[in-house]
């Protein structure tokens, strides 16, 4: 497994009177006990990340103003007796810079204040080739399995008589409008989220223990994509393209699957009008079978290849599992944050 030293103390300074501890730093061991210690720093992480997270969860609900406010500040002319009139090119290019500054500037900031390295929190490292294809194709069957969960799930709940749904996007009409439709949805999330949730999130996380890191960041990868259908979905994938993050030492590997994965949804949304439906569900169940049986080639392939595969590096934390996550969970700033997400989630749910 991949792990970087200066992952451990990148936020703390050695002072006099003090001890080293992998994961923790430097400290005074007559002022504060270890585990006190760890306590204090995991609560803090999850309040850096709880105050991120409610900067993007308030960067969504006031999404709508800052649009209305971009368009009277770029375009004038698109105000006509009160209304604002854009072409789709314009939306879209407006709704990607929604998106990418309220990810990138709450969680930039949280990196900025615990000092963390650039080369630590987005890791763009060369790979190697085998793992980084073989976890690739691990990711997209892992992907397919998430999505018969969720699928599964939706039918469980509306048995009960709960409905749930997802937001829907007007798919666009002329060229340009669908190439940066296709962005919004390939391109720009396959960076953005790998670079905040597997790079600033889960490396932030590291010196804690990678398996800690690993649920904790796709806990809270799934939580943040704010509606019942994807939240199962995403921390699923996460799990598996943290994985291999980790263990490729390299963001790539997860930019690949997450473009994919969401590349082969929008290819199959433009494809739906022009197929019958039986082709369509067709198509949809062999490509699925394929991912599924390439995934199953690609473990077999990682385990003979490298014996220590699925294995974590021994953690260094002083508390056990099931402690730090209640820590972090509990810190106040992402209690409020997971509570504004899981509001969010309302208009998305209803009774049948």
């Amino acid at each position: 497994m991949v792990f970087y030293e200066e992952q451990n103390n990148f936020s703390e300074e050695k002072s006099a009177g003090t001890v080293y501890h992998t994961g923790n730093g430097f400290y005074n061991p007559y002022v504060e006990p270890l585990w006190k210690r760890e306590k204090r720093l995991i609560r803090g992480s999850g309040n850096g990340i709880g105050m991120a997270a409610l900067g993007y969860v308030a960067f969504s609900l006031l999404a709508g103003i800052i649009y209305a406010v971009l368009v009277q500040l770029v375009f004038p002319a698109a105000n006509i007796h009160g209304l604002l009139y854009v072409t789709e090119s314009v939306e879209w290019i407006l709704n990607l810079l929604i998106y990418v500054f309220s990810l990138m500037i709450p969680f930039g900031i949280y990196a900025l204040c615990i000092k963390m390295p650039l080369r630590v929190a987005v890791p763009f490292r060369k790979a190697k080739a085998d793992l980084t294809f073989g976890g690739f194709l691990v990711g997209l069957g892992t992907g397919i399995l998430a999505s018969y969960f969720v699928t599964y799930l939706q039918l469980g709940l509306e048995a009960i008589g709960i409905g749930i749904t997802m937001p829907e996007y007007e798919t666009p009409k002329t060229v340009f409008g669908i190439i940066l439709y296709v962005i919004n949805l390939t391109v720009a999330p396959a960076f953005i989220e790998e670079i905040i949730f597997r790079g600033i999130v889960m490396q932030s996380l590291r010196r804690f223990g990678d398996i800690f890191a690993l649920v904790a960041s796709s806990l809270i990868f799934g939580i943040f994509h704010l509606n019942l259908i994807q939240m199962p979905y995403a921390f699923i994938l996460g799990l598996c393209v943290g994985y291999f993050v980790m263990r490729t030492g390299s963001l790539w590997v997860g930019v690949l699957i997450h473009f994919v994965n969401n590349g082969v949804a929008v290819a199959f949304e433009f494809l739906y009008p022009y197929m019958t439906e039986e082709a369509y569900y067709m198509a949809n169940a062999v490509y699925n079978l394929v991912c599924v049986i390439l995934s199953v080639i690609a473990i077999g392939f990682l385990l003979a290849k490298y014996k220590d595969m699925f294995r974590f590096e021994p953690s260094k934390s002083v508390l056990a599992p099931g402690k730090k996550t209640v820590y972090f969970l509990t810190s106040p700033a992402l209690i409020l944050a997971m509570l504004a997400a899981v509001i969010m989630t309302i208009p998305y749910v209803h009774l049948i």
